[in-house]
C-alpha cells in the first residue's frame, strides 16, 4: 500500500492512544462505577442488557420492513421476467433468500442470547 493510505489511521490510532495516557486508570474506574459496571465485570444491574435488549427488537423490526422490500422487489423482478429464464430464476431466488433472511431475523433473538451467554 501506497503511504497516503496509511497515514489517517496511523493519526488517528495515535490520537487515541495518547488520550489514554491522559486518561489514569482512576479515571476509568470512576466512570466504570458511575455506570454501573463493578471490576470483577458484573454488568447486570447497570441496565445494559435493557438496553441490549432493546436494541435486538429495533433491529428484528428493522429487518421485517427489508424483509418486506426484499419481497416486493423480487415479486417485481418474477412478475416482469415475462418469459424471461433469467429473470424468472432471479425472481425465485429473490424469494427464497427473503425467506432465509427472515428465518435469520426470527432467531436474531436466540443468537444474541447466545452470544451474550459468552460472558457468563
Amino acid at each position: 500500500m501506497k503511504l497516503k493510505t496509511w497515514i489517517p489511521p496511523f493519526i488517528m490510532m495515535a490520537t487515541v492512544f495518547s488520550l489514554g495516557l491522559l486518561v489514569g486508570p482512576d479515571e476509568t474506574y470512576a466512570a466504570w462505577e458511575k455506570a454501573g459496571i463493578t471490576p470483577d465485570g458484573n454488568i447486570e444491574n447497570s441496565g445494559i442488557y435493557d438496553d441490549l435488549s432493546s436494541l435486538v427488537y429495533f433491529i428484528m423490526a428493522l429487518g421485517g420492513f427489508w424483509i418486506i422490500g426484499c419481497l416486493i422487489f423480487a415479486g417485481a423482478k418474477l412478475s416482469g421476467a415475462q418469459g424471461n429464464p433469467q429473470g424468472r430464476t432471479q425472481g425465485f431466488i429473490g424469494i427464497a433468500m427473503s425467506f432465509v433472511g427472515g428465518w435469520v431475523i426470527m432467531k436474531a433473538y436466540d443468537i444474541a442470547g447466545w452470544i451474550a451467554g459468552f460472558g457468563a
